[in-house]
């Protein structure tokens, strides 16, 4: 056997062997799903690697070229050398010189070319087409999909925007899926006579083989029928060979459609864009190639529903009667949010289900609500139709693999961020760097499809890419400064929140803060960062800082009161629980209090009461607390609420007390408020005049401008209560200045629907039903249902004085909505009262 021959067949069969030697017929399925079908028997295959046999031209060698590309980057794994495309095209052709030499050939120059000119372009007679196999499903991508074949229409041939087409997103998102089924479409509408190819740049592959421009030239002048030594040596020649074929096909209106899969820099396929415009190009990439001209197409996650449609279908191909998910499409739909509605996700439960037809999607859901063990259960032992591994893992670290350090570090840190999205001043926290630095990496993050910036200003990580970056955090090399990060992010939180709720809660308290020049910008930043700080309490209750759970979820406190649609209570579940870790009563006083603070604020006085209960039995254990005046205040207005006017009044003459003994004249001057509250409630307002009034005098000494405004909207209601409508409404407009000025949406609701009450009073109507319009505005923002459902009672008083029946019907109906949904029955009772009524003198002045 001649000496290029036998090389080739050694190296072949080297190659097969560290590729784990793979079953022929394996192998011979490659070739059958291609297209056109490359047909090659096992026979053939075994002559090539142990009869010294050698590749013919044609479909032999385009099946050749496929085998190496695939078993490439089987044998890397095993640590075998590989050679690029173009070494082995070149060891073929040596081979097949050597042969025909030996059989007789036709003369060759001594360059190797023929004597026909090399730059020639040959005749293409028919369509060639070499794209994957179509999708089997393909779900949830329409927009998407008739975007870019909008892109594709070959309509427009004079912009050079037209040529190339952007798909990106994160690995797994279904990038490929929707280029090949876009090319499918674009053949069968024949629009694409010259040819519709298919190239994987491998710029995403384990062994870091990116195919440059020159090979994917090679490659495609190859699929367009150029014989092998038609194909010149040097890399400048083979780009403009190409360029040089497509320019002939453009010449006799024969475009070509080019899908560049796996791309990873804009270097690689730069060169490959045609002069002529009529040929169009799609690439794929993770990144987002913002030097590509042309239009991008960003691919984000499925919906819920597109997502339980991709495992119907793709169960239901296998078998058809597999009515799992039509039998049980909750769960199926929670596999979708499971899989973060990632298509690779998807299919591989989709896999897992096929392997176990009798196995309940209820199985697969417990399976993968486990977030420590989530990536481990999106895996399957099998590759895709391409050859990609069906790990979520696996397509993950593919991405991970090529940030710079830097990069990757920002990418295991930005992991540890409370929430569900973050910030940049957070982002600077975690890397412990300065905010330019952090919005550099976090621009090259997005730019990686490895971060989402959709809100302005704000960013996340998809779920199971951020399980991915935690685990990578975890590692032992990276755990110590992961540990550090979060710490600093958590003590950063920590001290942010206390100098916020110095301001929403006591504004007049706030002097000396670093952070906030105003309550404005307080809230600004509660509102923004709210979600984080949640988060920020079970974060830190999971590593272990107890106290400064506990402390977190304190100073949430004032933010829960102003925003009743945010629900607090598993924040202070696990406050609860990291304080029964610390196991000090003090500090079981302050939750406990806080928790039936937010139970009043939630008007459920009962359960608020027997928080504070808790609380008093606790500090009279420990004879004394700091915070036993403000308990007992709050106790009380807890009883009040309930109509215990009496034990009411005693438990505030305790917290004046001690409020007394302890010289706070601001405790004071709020039992003075609340003793007001119990004189209105219980039907003797003309009594609650004075201790307001002595409020009111505390408030100016201690310049307490947010307390004012609220014992202004009291002594406004009082004024209300006895007929004295226009004092009433100079105290309510001078409250609802106050509480504009400190942002106190739930005080402005107050005085919007008080002042409206009193303008109906005074026949001012127009102006009142402005200011209950007003009101709804912001108690709906606040989320509270219930004083939504108060103004909507009042709102339809009034309709109903002016004899609209039909609009105090509606006020009516959807008061008692809004009282039931709060859990208010009395409320509730009352409203369908007046819905009565409304509705017999509606009945009444029917013709």
């Amino acid at each position: 056997m001649s000496g290029a021959v036998d090389r080739f067949g050694t190296e072949l069969r080297s190659l097969y062997e560290a590729a784990g030697k793979p079953t022929l017929s394996r192998l011979v399925r490659l070739g059958l799903d291609q297209v056109p079908p490359l047909r090659i028997s096992d026979s053939t295959l075994s002559a090539w690697l142990n009869a010294g046999h050698v590749p013919g031209p044609g479909a032999k060698e385009r099946y050749f070229l496929l085998l190496v590309a695939q078993l490439n980057p089987l044998a890397a794994k095993n640590g075998h050398p590989t050679r690029p495309e173009g070494a082995w095209a070149a060891l073929l052709k040596t081979a097949r010189e050597e042969r025909r030499d030996r059989r007789g050939g036709r003369p060759r120059t001594a360059a190797g070319s023929t004597t026909s000119d090399r730059h020639e372009v040959p005749q293409t007679e028919s369509v060639v087409d070499r794209v994957p196999p179509r999708p089997v499903t393909f779900v949830g991508r329409d927009d998407s999909l008739n975007d870019l074949l909008a892109r594709l229409a070959p309509h427009d041939t004079t912009s050079l925007s037209s040529v190339v087409t952007l798909v990106s997103g994160m690995g797994g998102a279904g990038k490929t899926t929707l280029a090949v089924e876009a090319a499918h479409r674009a053949r069968d509408r024949g629009w694409f006579t010259g040819g519709t190819f298919f190239v994987d740049m491998r710029g995403y592959s384990e062994n870091d083989a990116d195919l440059g421009p020159v090979s994917a030239a090679a490659v495609l002048l190859r699929h367009l029928g150029t014989a092998e030594e038609d194909i010149p040596p040097d890399g400048d020649d083979v780009l403009a060979l190409w360029q040089a074929r497509a320019d002939h096909l453009a010449g006799h209106g024969r475009p070509l459609l080019v899908v560049l899969d796996n791309v990873s820099s804009a270097g690689q396929i730069l060169p490959l864009v045609p002069a002529r415009l009529h040929h169009r190009i799609v690439v794929t990439s993770r990144h987002v190639l913002a030097s590509v001209p042309g239009r991008h197409i960003d691919l984000s996650e499925l919906s819920r529903s597109s997502s339980a449609q991709v495992l119907d279908r793709t169960l239901r191909i296998a078998r058809p009667e597999d009515s799992r998910v039509a039998d049980a499409p909750e769960h199926a739909e929670r596999i979708g949010d499971l899989c973060g509605g990632l298509p690779l996700a998807l299919q591989i439960v989709a896999a897992i289900l096929r392997t176990e037809p009798n196995r309940p999607l209820a199985g697969v859901v417990e399976e993968l609500a486990d977030t420590r063990s989530r990536l481990d259960g999106l895996a399957y032992e099998d590759v895709d139709a391409l050859g990609n591994p069906m790990a979520v893992r696996a397509a993950f670290a593919l991405s991970y693999r090529r940030l710079a350090p830097a990069d990757a570090r920002a990418f295991r840190l930005l992991a540890l961020a409370p929430g569900p999205d973050f910030s940049l001043e957070t982002a600077g926290v975690l890397l412990g760097a300065a905010s330019l630095g952090a919005r550099q990496v976090v621009r090259r993050l997005v730019g990686a499809h490895l971060l989402d910036g959709r809100v302005p200003e704000r960013w996340m990580m998809h779920d199971l890419i951020r399980l991915y970056a935690q685990e990578k955090a975890k590692e032992p090399q990276h755990g110590e400064e992961a540990t550090e990060s979060l710490e600093r992010i958590l003590l950063h939180l920590q001290q942010s929140s206390r100098e916020a709720d110095l301001w929403i809660r006591w504004r007049a308290g706030a002097p000396g803060s670093e952070r906030f020049a105003s309550s404005g910008e307080a809230w600004d930043w509660f509102d923004a960062e709210h979600r984080t700080l949640m988060a920020a309490v079970a974060t830190a209750y999971r590593a272990g800082f107890n106290l400064m759970s506990v402390s977190l979820a304190m100073k949430l406190v004032g933010f829960f009161e102003q925003r009743a649609h945010v629900d607090w209570r598993d924040v202070f579940d696990t406050a609860e629980k990291a304080a029964g870790r610390i196991a000090d009563p003090r500090l079981d006083v302050e939750v406990l209090a806080n928790i039936g603070a937010l139970y009043g604020t939630a008007h459920q006085p009962e359960r608020a009461l027997s928080f504070f209960s808790r609380a008093i039995r606790l500090i009279e254990g420990l004879g004394g607390h700091p915070s036993e005046a403000s308990v007992l205040n709050a106790a009380a207005g807890a009883l009040t609420e309930l109509g215990q006017f009496q034990e009411a009044l005693l438990t505030f003459q305790l917290a004046m007390a001690v409020y007394r003994k302890e010289a706070d004249k601001h405790g004071e001057g709020m039992v003075l408020h609340n003793i007001a509250s119990v004189f209105l409630k219980s039907g003797t307002p003309e009594r609650a005049i004075e201790p307001l009034e002595r409020d009111l005098a505390i408030c100016g000494e201690l310049g307490d401008r947010a307390g004012e405004g609220g014992t202004l909207n009291t002594l406004g209601h009082v004024y209300y209560e006895l007929r004295r409508y226009e004092e009433a409404a100079a105290a309510f407009r001078k409250g609802l200045a106050v509480a504009r000025e400190f942002r106190d949406v739930v005080l402005e609701g107050h005085c919007l629907k008080n002042l409206a009450n009193a303008y109906a009073e005074l026949a001012r109507f127009d102006e009142a039903l402005a200011l209950y319009e007003e009101a709804l505005d912001v108690q709906r923002a606040h989320g509270d249902r219930y004083r939504e459902g108060e103004t909507l009672m009042n709102l339809g008083l009034t309709h109903h004085q002016l004899n609209r029946n039909a609009e105090a019907v509606d006020c009516f109906r959807e008061a008692i909505d809004a009282f039931e949904e709060a859990g208010v029955q009395d409320a509730a009772h009352t409203a369908r009262a007046f819905l009565r009524d409304a509705l017999a003198d509606t009945a009444s002045h029917t013709p």
